[in-house]
């Protein structure tokens, strides 16, 4: 049997019905909500429709205080912690991490290699924290990244805007959601 190969998958990361509920003690801020939903969910259906990879990323703490302390928004089996119901979802498989990177999932970086996958599109919150953590440790693994820049989510317009320079400043491809074109077989920015 022939193992599929991808050269592109899609991170999703970390947009938990917590994380998007102005209602928690940790939120991004929810402005532009609808356009963020927007930006991402057509980001999901260019790689669903060019049937690449998409990969659901959540944050879930086990750490009694840092629940605690966060009034228990990531954490681990806890209400509000799972994908946000706005989120499309093109399959069921999610990649749990506890940290801020995604890649202390070994599953995660065990799939990608074994797709053979060179780069990755990323979408998710918050940018100045998990996004950036994954997008640092992906560059590190010597893969590509391209973030899409409007399907981020921030605390605030300041540190996205800080978190987009940091990315550029390390060779980061940035490209908002309607530029990115699809071809039924390959993604391009």
């Amino acid at each position: 049997m022939t193992q599929k190969t991808f050269d592109k998958a899609l991170l999703v990361i970390d947009i938990q019905e917590n994380l998007v509920n102005p209602g928690s003690k940790i939120h991004i801020d929810t402005t532009n909500i609808d356009q963020f939903f927007k930006n991402v969910n057509h980001t999901i259906d260019l790689f669903e429709n060019s049937g690449l990879p998409v990969l659901y990323i959540t944050n879930e703490w086990s750490n009694f205080l840092m629940n605690w302390i966060t009034g228990n928004v990531c954490k681990k089996g806890g209400k509000g912690v799972g994908p946000d119901p706005r989120l499309k979802r093109v399959n069921m498989e999610l990649y749990r991490k506890s940290t801020k990177s995604a890649f202390v999932n070994q599953q995660l970086l065990k799939v990608l290699r074994g797709w053979k996958v060179s780069e990755i599109f990323v979408v998710g919150l918050f940018a100045e924290h998990c996004v950036k953590a994954t997008v640092t440790d992906a560059l590190k693994k010597d893969f590509n990244v391209t973030v899409i820049t409007d399907a981020l989510g921030s605390k605030n317009g300041k540190k996205l805007r800080r978190s987009l320079e940091y990315y550029r400043r390390n060779g980061v491809t940035l490209v908002p959601a309607d530029l990115i074109n699809s071809d039924k077989t390959r993604m391009t920015a």
